[in-house]
């Protein structure tokens, strides 16, 4: 029996811990009043591109999977498959390690995509910064600077698309959420100034369509994120 094509849903809510920092660079900050403003939709809502939370969750799933898995690559110093191969399809997807048949490689997008994470109406704060002179170990003269980041408390949404995924992927984007939500993964630029914590400010809702029940109009179904984590954790264990 032939399996179900189907396209999968997760449904994410990240609340800011602390200061939270996206920026645009200082070509753009004379008209927000910083030097530094984070960067906003067309809307003027503060967000997190969705390229940049797609970089940290695969940055994160490459150290995660190491751990247990030996053929996970390094796309930058090591890929599994290199640009110029040219390789049959059925061969390709056998070569690309796990990681990169989710996140995508050189040779092939991936299975996930992930949208824009929108803060509505999110308040943003201005600091002060200053550039450090490293071999007189003080602030450098003349180099002080402002920038501006999403106040905590700001919540930001938004929603991942997983086509067709491996057994065990569901529960191993949950996983990545779930290490964001922990503090061990942040988002954005700052993480040694203490910026960048998010947690989770409910719990990731997750859906499916299949391509053998689907009607337009047809209302995507709940899917268990628990037994989704459980999933992917048995083949791990083993």
């Amino acid at each position: 029996m032939a399996r179900d094509w189907e396209v999968c849903f997760i449904d994410v809510a990240l609340e800011a811990v602390s200061g939270v920092r996206v920026g645009v660079g200082r070509t753009l900050g004379v008209e927000a009043g910083t030097e530094l403003p984070v960067l906003r939709n067309h809307e003027g809502n503060p967000l997190i591109p969705g390229s940049s939370l797609k970089g940290v969750l695969r940055s994160a799933a490459e150290r995660t999977l190491r751990s247990v898995d030996s053929g996970v690559c390094d796309p930058l110093r090591s890929p599994c498959v290199k640009a110029d191969e040219e390789l049959d399809p059925a061969i390709l997807m056998e070569r690309l390690c796990r990681v990169c048949r989710l996140f995508g490689s050189q040779q092939r997008a991936g299975r996930i995509q992930v949208g824009d994470l929108v803060a509505l109406g999110a308040r943003t704060l201005v600091r002060d910064g200053v550039a450090i002179d490293r071999r007189e170990l003080k602030a450098a003269d003349g180099l002080k600077y402002d920038y501006e980041v999403v106040a905590p408390g700001a919540v930001f949404t938004g929603r991942l698309r997983v086509d067709d995924p491996e057994e065990g992927e569901l529960g191993l984007i949950i996983g990545l959420l779930d290490l964001v939500d922990a503090g061990l993964v942040t988002v954005g630029g700052g993480a040694s100034r203490g910026l960048g914590r998010l947690r989770l400010a409910e719990p990731v809702r997750v859906s499916r369509l299949r391509a053998s029940t689907f009607q337009p109009g047809t209302a995507p179904e709940a899917v268990d994120a628990d037994a989704e984590r459980r999933r992917f954790q048995e083949p791990v264990a083993a």
